[in-house]
C-alpha cells in the first residue's frame, strides 16, 4: 500500500470522478484509475462500485476510507508543521542572559523578530553568570548572553562586543559638572558595588585597590541594573555597563570613567546542539541592532 494510492482514493471520493481527481493530483485519468485498482487488489476488497461509468463507494470502502481520512489528515499536519518550521512560522526560542544584558540588549531584537515571525514563542530568563553558563551547557536554553571570559567545554562562545564602563551619578551630584570622572574623584564617596564573587566586582576592586583609593562600600547589588536604580535613589555612585547608563539617562548622570574598565560580552551556545534557524535569525538581528557584522 502506497501513500499515492491513498491520496488518489481521497481525491476520487472528494471529486466523484477519476477525471476530476486527476486534475486535483496533477495526474492523468488513467494513472488515477490504475492507483485505485492497485489499492483494491492489494486490499482484496472493492472500494468502489462501478456502474454506468460512475464510481460509488461501497460500505466496505467507506469504512476503509474513514480510517484513511484520519491518516492523511495527520500526514497533512506533519507536512504543514515541517513547512512552518522551515519558514519560521512556528517554533520556540529560549534565551538566558545576565539581567543588565537582558534589559539593555534584548528588547529591540525581540520586537524586531516578533514583527517578522509572529508565531514564534520567545522566552527570556535572567540569571547570574554561573546561571547562564549552567543553563546553556545543559541545553535548557538555545543561547545565552554574559560577560566574558567563559571557559566551559560544553559551551561554544562567540564574542559580541567590548565596551568601557561608565560612572553613574545621582542627579544634582557635585561631580556632574565634570565632563569625565577619574578614579581619584570617587575617593571616600558612597559606592554601589556588585556582589562579592562577580567579575565586575573583581575588576572594580582590583583597580581601586591597585591605585590605593578608598571608597565607602555602602550597598552591594546583584546586577548593574539594580546598582543604577540605587544610584538614581541617591545612595551612591557606581561604575556600570554603558548601555545600562544610557537606558537610565533620564534618572542618572553618566560620565566616561578613567582608568578604563572594559567589559567584554559574548554569546553562549550549547556545544552539543545544532543551532536552530530561529536562533540564527535572532543572533543576526541582535548583531545588526548593535551595529556588529
Amino acid at each position: 500500500m502506497k501513500l499515492r494510492q491513498l491520496e488518489a482514493l481521497r481525491a476520487v471520493v472528494a471529486s466523484g470522478t477519476t477525471t476530476q481527481a486527476a486534475d486535483l493530483l496533477g495526474l492523468t485519468q488513467s494513472a488515477v484509475s490504475r492507483l485505485i485498482t492497485q489499492l483494491e487488489t492489494e486490499l482484496g476488497l472493492n472500494i468502489f462500485d462501478r456502474r454506468h461509468g460512475r464510481l460509488r463507494i461501497t460500505p466496505e470502502g467507506q469504512h476503509f476510507y474513514d480510517v484513511v481520512k484520519k491518516l492523511l489528515s495527520g500526514i497533512d499536519q506533519i507536512t504543514a508543521t515541517a513547512r512552518d518550521i522551515r519558514t519560521l512560522k512556528t517554533g520556540a526560542l529560549r534565551i538566558i542572559a545576565m539581567p543588565a544584558l537582558a534589559y539593555g540588549l534584548l528588547p529591540k531584537s525581540i520586537a524586531d523578530i516578533n514583527k517578522q515571525f509572529r508565531q514564534i514563542k520567545i522566552s527570556v530568563e535572567m540569571g547570574t553568570r554561573p546561571d547562564v553558563e549552567e543553563g546553556v551547557e545543559t541545553g535548557q536554553f538555545d543561547f545565552g548572553i554574559a560577560t566574558l571570559p567563559i571557559n566551559r567545554q560544553g559551551i561554544d562562545v562567540e564574542p559580541l562586543f567590548t565596551a568601557a564602563g561608565v560612572c553613574v551619578l545621582p542627579k544634582g551630584h557635585a561631580l556632574a559638572k565634570k565632563s569625565a570622572i577619574v578614579a581619584e574623584d570617587l575617593a571616600d564617596l558612597p559606592f554601589i558595588s556588585m556582589n562579592s564573587g562577580s567579575l565586575l566586582r573583581y575588576q572594580t576592586d582590583e583597580l581601586f585597590g591597585r591605585l590605593g583609593i578608598h571608597r565607602i562600600l555602602s550597598v552591594e547589588a546583584p546586577s548593574t541594573l539594580l546598582a543604577t536604580n540605587l544610584v538614581a535613589m541617591g545612595l551612591g555612585v557606581s561604575i556600570v555597563h554603558s548601555f545600562i547608563a544610557t537606558a537610565y539617562g533620564d534618572k542618572v548622570i553618566s560620565r566616561p570613567f578613567t582608568p578604563t574598565i572594559s567589559y567584554e560580552y559574548g554569546l553562549l551556545f550549547p556545544a552539543s546542539q545544532t543551532r536552530s534557524q530561529i536562533t540564527t535569525a535572532f543572533v543576526k538581528t541582535l548583531r545588526e541592532n548593535l551595529g556588529i557584522k
